[in-house]
C-alpha cells in the first residue's frame, strides 16, 4: 500500500456490515467466509490479547494468497458458538481496510482480524498451472 492510499484511508471510518440474507449484525462463520469469497486480502493481522500477530502479505511470486479461514479466523476462533461482528470502511480505489471482531456466545470479544482487501486480479494467478506444464513436460520426455 502507497502513501497515498495510506492517506485516504486516514480519515475514513468503519461501518458495521450486515449479513444480506437476514440484515443482522451478528455474522455466523460460514457468513464471514461468504462475504469475502470474492475478495482479495492484501494484507491480514490476527489480533490476540490486544496484541498483533504477525502481518501477512501474499507472495505475487509464488503466487500464494493469504486464506481468512487459515490465517485469520484460526487464530481468533474458540469454539464453533462463536459470532462475528464486521466493519469495513468505504473502498478508496479497489482497496478497503475491514475488522472482524470475534465474539463469544456471551458476547465477550475474543479477537480480531485486520484485513486490506480489494477485487481479486489476474495477478494472483499462474497463467498457465505449474503442475499441469511439469506433468506435460514429463510425459514429453
Amino acid at each position: 500500500m502507497d502513501l497515498l492510499d495510506t492517506l485516504a484511508f486516514w480519515g475514513r471510518k468503519y461501518e458495521k456490515q450486515r449479513v444480506p440474507r437476514t440484515g443482522s449484525t451478528k455474522f455466523s462463520l460460514a457468513d464471514v467466509l461468504e462475504t469475502f469469497d470474492r475478495n482479495a486480502i492484501f494484507e491480514l493481522t490476527p489480533m490476540t490479547n490486544g496484541k498483533p500477530r504477525e502481518t501477512l502479505k501474499p507472495d505475487a511470486v509464488r503466487k500464494m494468497k493469504v486464506s481468512l479461514l487459515d490465517n485469520g479466523i484460526s487464530a481468533i476462533h474458540s469454539s464453533s458458538d462463536d459470532w462475528y461482528e464486521v466493519l469495513r470502511t468505504a473502498p478508496s480505489g479497489d482497496l478497503s481496510r475491514v475488522r472482524i471482531v470475534a465474539h463469544s456466545p456471551d458476547a465477550r470479544e475474543i479477537g480480531e482480524v485486520r484485513m486490506l482487501v480489494g477485487q481479486r486480479s489476474f495477478e494472483h494467478y499462474f497463467q498457465e498451472d505449474p503442475i499441469l506444464a511439469e506433468l506435460d513436460r514429463r510425459e514429453q520426455s
